[in-house]
C-alpha cells in the first residue's frame, strides 16, 4: 500500500481498478512492465500515467525508504513463493536454464540487497530511451490509442520532466 503505484496511480485516479509491476526475467533479456485496469473510455488515460511513472523513475532515484521497503517485499514474496514444491521446481529449471546453475535462497537475496537506487533509475533510463512497447488485452479496446500517438507522448512527457527535474520541481 505505500507503492509509488498504489500511491501515485490508484488513490489519484478514481478510474484506476488495478495496477502491479512485474518482471520476467530470460538469458539475454528481460521484461518490466506495468500491468493495469480500467474501463475502456478511460485506456488512454491509464497509459499515459503508467508512461508518466517509468519516466519519473528514470529521473528521480527512489528514496532510501522505498528501496528498503521494495527489497524487503520482494524477499518476502520469494521466500513465500517457494515454499510451494511446484515453484520449486519451476525456479530450480529456470535458473538452470538461465544460468546453468542455481542460487540458494541467501544468494538471491544477497543478490537483491545489492540493488541500489541508482541500478533502478539506470534502468529505467534505459528503458525510456527505447521505443515503449504496449499490449492491451479487453472486450473494448476502441480507445486505445495508435502506438504512434503513445510513442509521441513518452517521448514528449519524458523532455517535460526532464525540464521540470533540471528546476528541480518534481
Amino acid at each position: 500500500m505505500f507503492t509509488r503505484l498504489y500511491t501515485q496511480v490508484l488513490n489519484r485516479n478514481y478510474w484506476s481498478e488495478s495496477v502491479e509491476s512485474f518482471l520476467s526475467i530470460h538469458e539475454h533479456s528481460g521484461l518490466i512492465a506495468i500491468d493495469g485496469a480500467c474501463p475502456p473510455d478511460k485506456l488512454s488515460n491509464l497509459i499515459q500515467v503508467i508512461v508518466q511513472q517509468f519516466s519519473n523513475l528514470s529521473l528521480l532515484p527512489v528514496t532510501d525508504e522505498e528501496l528498503s521497503r521494495a527489497k524487503n517485499m520482494l524477499k518476502s514474496s520469494m521466500m513465500m513463493q517457494l515454499e510451494s514444491r511446484l515453484v520449486q521446481c519451476e525456479d530450480i529449471a529456470r535458473q538452470f536454464v538461465t544460468y546453468g546453475k542455481r542460487d540458494s535462497q541467501a544468494v538471491m537475496c544477497a543478490k537483491i540487497d545489492a540493488v541500489t537506487a541508482a541500478d533502478i533509475q539506470a534502468v529505467a533510463s534505459r528503458m525510456m530511451n527505447s521505443p515503449p512497447a504496449i499490449g492491451a488485452v479487453g472486450h473494448d479496446l476502441s480507445h486505445l490509442p495508435k502506438y504512434e500517438a503513445i510513442a509521441q507522448f513518452a517521448k514528449q512527457y519524458q523532455l517535460q520532466a526532464v525540464a521540470t527535474a533540471r528546476r528541480g520541481l518534481i
